[in-house]
């Protein structure tokens, strides 16, 4: 009696076996599972606990070439947890996650910042000086919101007023989010304008 065809043979696996099918599924089922541990009475060890297998899914994606799993995005449709995914893929790079992370996004409000936060930290500036990390990132601001919100730590506001007056005022919302006065005190007027915006 001949064996029966696996019906899934042909599919892209990763080392562990995950399909990008399953990691997908599986980082957003982790998303809603950790907003509703929000709810529960013991919130910090089950959001632990999502976060560690949140993570190994990702880890499981630094075999997959950036060009695959951006591919598989499109065709199922880009989330913000998936355009973090892609920082964890082969030949990744800042730019292209923070374009994809951020397209369609209009309000600091849109912006889902725990999954910002699942950055894959090797692309994160080593400086939190915001003069560093703009260069850093050559001055590309979609790169420079990803690399702001890809780390809680807070940053150094050392541009002059002037170059922080003509940030476009979303970018400054987002600034004000890991804004310290303890570490670096803005202008009155640059805090007044990125209050408004926020």
């Amino acid at each position: 009696m001949t064996q029966p065809l696996d019906p899934s043979d042909g599919v892209f696996r990763l080392g562990d076996g995950l399909t990008l099918a399953e990691i997908w599924t599986g980082l957003h089922s982790d998303a809603v599972q950790w907003q509703r541990a929000g709810f529960a009475p013991d919130t910090t060890r089950q959001r632990a606990a999502i976060t560690d297998n949140t993570r190994a899914l990702l880890l499981a994606l630094t075999d997959c070439p950036v060009t695959r799993w951006k591919t598989f995005l499109d065709a199922q449709g880009v989330t913000q947890i998936g355009a973090i995914a892609l920082s964890w893929c082969d030949k990744a790079d800042l730019k292209l996650v923070a374009a994809v992370f951020l397209n369609g996004i209009e309000t600091p409000a849109q912006i889902d910042e725990r999954a910002a936060g699942l950055l894959n930290p090797t692309l994160l500036p080593r400086s939190r000086s915001l003069l560093e990390m703009a260069d850093t990132v050559g001055f590309d601001v979609s790169s420079l919101v990803l690399a702001t919100l890809g780390s809680p730590d807070p940053l150094i506001m050392d541009a002059s007023p002037v170059w922080l007056s003509d940030l476009p005022a979303m970018v400054g919302s987002v600034l004000l989010r890991r804004y310290d006065p303890s570490v670096s005190a803005l202008p009155s007027h640059v805090l007044e304008d990125w209050n408004a915006a926020a």
